[in-house]
């Protein structure tokens, strides 16, 4: 019995979605592992410039499982990735010719970035403010490696 094209694809998320949910519970327990948010977020932009819908939608969950695992609110991620790809990254394409440099950038962004929206978010909707330590120093290091073979 022949597999169609689409049930693969279905079949590879899925797969993709429970390796993402595991390894982010890794994460948790190892601090040495990086929680992929900057590679998270070169997807979602990829996915935007593509207009690929299934891949947009695959990573949006992985987000999901992202912020859950990692106690932030609910669509905070998706919320602050869509005003940056909107706003920022534009401006930011016309400014900087250097790809590896643009690269760098938008992993500190994504980061540093996130950590400051988060905080703002919870000073406005009074909640529990997240928890940060120096390992996101270490994790936009190494995510940027992962991100130059993206």
């Amino acid at each position: 019995m022949q597999r169609s094209f689409t049930y693969k694809k279905i079949l590879t998320g899925l797969v993709l979605v429970i390796s993402f949910g595991l390894y982010q519970s890794l994460s948790s327990i190892y601090l040495l592992f990086p929680p992929m948010l900057g590679v998270l977020f070169f997807y979602f932009m990829q996915a935007l410039n593509k207009e690929d819908l299934p891949k947009l939608v695959l990573v949006l969950v992985l987000l999901l499982i992202f912020e859950a695992e990692k106690d932030f609110l609910l669509f905070s991620s998706l919320v602050y990735f869509t005003f940056i790809y909107r706003f920022v990254i534009p401006r930011l394409g016309i400014m900087i010719s250097c790809k590896v440099c643009l690269k760098v950038l938008l992993i500190n962004l994504a980061y540093l970035g996130y950590v400051l929206f988060s905080y703002i978010l919870a000073q406005v909707l009074w909640v529990e403010l997240p928890s940060f330590d120096w390992h996101i120093f270490y994790y936009m290091f190494l995510e940027f490696f992962l991100v130059l073979s993206i």
